[in-house]
């Protein structure tokens, strides 16, 4: 397992840094080929959140007073947390549009206009129009 407290959290730390990095080459992929990753890039953060699993038990497990030293550590790793959590919800967002597509693109076409005259007149001045269209 993990030697101290310290170490653990410089491997937790560690591992927010690669989620994030993982997450920025996602965001990445998303942007430019607009495609969702392929399975071996879910894997491979499939695999990465398991490893925070460890550090997170140990971490939960340590004794308050003794983290209060490593304040400055767990508050970098906190920030970088956050960081990483806005830029998931952005890939959220791009995976959405990815996976629905655009939106359909509706095409209006104005009516000719003998149709809008005529309705008008059918409309306003019914005693004008031939017999059968009032």
């Amino acid at each position: 397992m993990y030697e101290s407290l310290e170490s653990t959290l410089a491997e937790h730390l560690r591992l927010c840094e690669e989620t994030y990095q993982m997450l920025l080459e996602e965001n990445r992929m998303l942007k430019q080929s607009g495609q969702r990753p392929d399975s071996e890039f879910l894997k491979q953060k499939k695999a990465l959140v398991l490893r925070f699993e460890v550090t997170n038990r140990v971490l939960s497990e340590a004794d308050r007073t003794e983290a209060r030293r490593f304040r400055q550590a767990i508050e970098k790793a906190q920030q970088l947390v956050l960081k990483t959590l806005l830029l998931d919800r952005e890939n959220e967002q791009l995976l959405l549009k990815c996976t629905l597509g655009e939106k359909p693109r509706v095409k209006w076409s104005l009516p000719p206009p003998t149709r809008v005259e005529k309705t008008y007149r059918e409309r306003h001045y019914p005693e004008d129009c031939p017999p059968g269209l009032s």
